[in-house]
């Protein structure tokens, strides 16, 4: 994502709905990953789920942005979990496939 379309989707979203905050666009998260899901879990591929995809982006962005952190605030984290999570040893997938890192002590 651009600084320029973050700076539009976040500038939209207070101008929009300017009573939400970070904790009610988590809360809308919540429910737009689970449209996601449903769409991930069917046998069509539509042109739906980048839709839904989107729809999780722009609010997570949002979210963020509404807690205070800026587009470089963003991007600085992101590059630093991904670090983090570089160094990590990771499990096996559970049922759903997700991959765990291994606590150490």
């Amino acid at each position: 994502m651009t600084q320029e379309l973050f700076l539009e989707v976040t500038e939209w979203q207070d101008k929009t709905f300017p009573l939400s905050s970070a904790y009610s666009k988590v809360c809308h998260l919540e429910s737009e990953v689970q449209d996601l899901k449903q769409e991930l879990n069917s046998i069509v591929h539509t042109e739906n789920r980048k839709s839904e995809f989107a729809d999780c982006f722009i609010l997570l962005f949002g979210a963020a942005c509404a807690d205070g952190m800026s587009y470089e605030d963003i991007i600085f984290c992101i590059e630093a979990k991904l670090e983090v999570n570089k160094e990590r040893k990771w499990g096996k997938p559970d049922e759903n496939g997700v991959v765990n890192h291994i606590q150490t002590p």
